[in-house]
């Protein structure tokens, strides 16, 4: 729902994830870390990275927000929001440069005239030197305009290094979602594409458009427009009451049963703890019972089990076959690294979702009250 460059549909290998085992970070020796506030988008792997630090591990940094990590960092390159995939690609042209390396067409074409930076190179001398090295590529890069060519050069340099590329999940089951395959097929339209051309009729899952969504002026707007839009949520909305002609109470995941996949590819499946309030009913059960009333074949399931089984025998061995970072050719566009028209709107540790928009106590901390909007520095100059 965050995502804005949408150009990399239909070319990936398969579900993006951490590239490796989460235990497997403290063993780095390098590392470089793109477009993450990674104390507060991923607090967990945070004490992994540190730990891996104390030990030796040299932690490279390229983003747009010079935050305080809590922990040594090695170098870094504090960009501008525009200015983010040139700085990724002034990497990998040194890297290249380092290691008598060609890089292939897309990635050559667009770094041809990129200037390598001291910044830049360092940290390829960082990762040229290390054995065990990985790239990771957080929120801010996966939802920058230019992601694709982030995610295309990226690649390179974890091939130029020797190591491996990954992903720092957007949401609790960011790679489940993608292991089965619930992403834009041929002919098919992403969220962004199903706003820019508005449709007569939109069926929201979970969604809040106005905190959750990349553009949600323009997502509230459509759904203002459409004939009929049902809503299923968690919570009374007031926003939703004025677009949704139908709204569908649904269990949050404490009131149902389902499987999260980590970053790591590990599957964990889960019971609900309580039953579901009032007439609330889990989301499967809703979509089934919708499918039904509609003739659509195969939505006869009557457990979650059977749902399991429907989407493959054995799920653990279905998402680890699923489980790909790269990405086909695509098209490699840097943009205008002196654009002052990129900016991003941090979500906040406390805003990721309905419910800790609604916890009292999550909203009353400080992290909370931070501004939930920035630029770049420069650029507000």
């Amino acid at each position: 729902m965050r995502q804005r460059d949408t150009s990399a549909d239909g070319k990936l290998g398969g579900a993006r994830w951490l590239g490796m085992a989460v235990a497997d970070i403290t063993n780095l020796q390098a590392t470089l870390l793109v477009g993450s506030t990674l104390r507060k988008e991923q607090p967990l792997l945070s004490t992994r990275f540190r730990a891996a630090t104390k030990r030796g591990m040299q932690l490279n940094v390229v983003h747009a927000f010079d935050d305080d990590l809590l922990m040594r960092v090695s170098n870094k390159a504090i960009v501008s929001p525009a200015a983010l995939p040139t700085a990724l690609a002034a990497i990998a042209k040194a890297l290249a440069e380092l290691k008598g390396a060609t890089l292939p067409g897309e990635v050559a074409s667009a770094v041809a005239g990129v200037t390598v930076t001291a910044e830049a190179r360092a940290i390829a001398q960082s990762l040229a030197g290390a054995e065990k090295t990985a790239v990771f590529l957080g929120h801010y890069a996966q939802q920058h305009p230019r992601a694709t060519a982030i995610h295309a050069v990226a690649q390179e340099i974890a091939r130029l290094a020797g190591g491996t590329l990954g992903f720092f999940g957007q949401a609790a089951n960011s790679v489940g979602a993608a292991a089965i395959g619930a992403e834009p097929t041929s002919g098919g339209k992403c969220a962004q594409g199903m706003v820019a051309t508005p449709l007569r009729a939109y069926v929201l899952h979970n969604v809040e458009p106005e905190a959750d969504c990349a553009n949600p002026d323009a997502t509230l707007a459509a759904l203002d427009k459409a004939e009929f839009v049902v809503a299923m949520g968690l919570f009374r909305n007031a926003r939703a009451a004025q677009y949704a002609n139908v709204m569908l109470p649904i269990s949050p995941f404490t009131e149902t049963a389902g499987t999260f996949v980590n970053m790591e590819g590990r599957v964990q499946s889960f019971n609900g703890v309580v039953k579901p309030l009032g007439d609330t009913r889990p989301a499967w059960k809703v979509i089934r019972v919708l499918a039904n009333m509609l003739d659509i074949a195969g939505c006869e399931q009557d457990s979650i089990e059977a749902v399991r089984q429907d989407i493959a025998a054995d799920v653990s061995a279905h998402v680890q076959s699923r489980l790909n970072n790269l990405v086909g050719a695509v098209k490699v566009d840097l943009g205008d690294a002196n654009a002052s028209n990129v900016a991003f709107k941090p979500v906040g540790i406390y805003d990721v979702d309905a419910i800790t928009r609604r916890a009292p106590s999550l909203q009353l901390t400080a992290d909370a009250r931070a501004s939930h909007a920035a630029t770049y520095a420069e650029a507000a100059e």
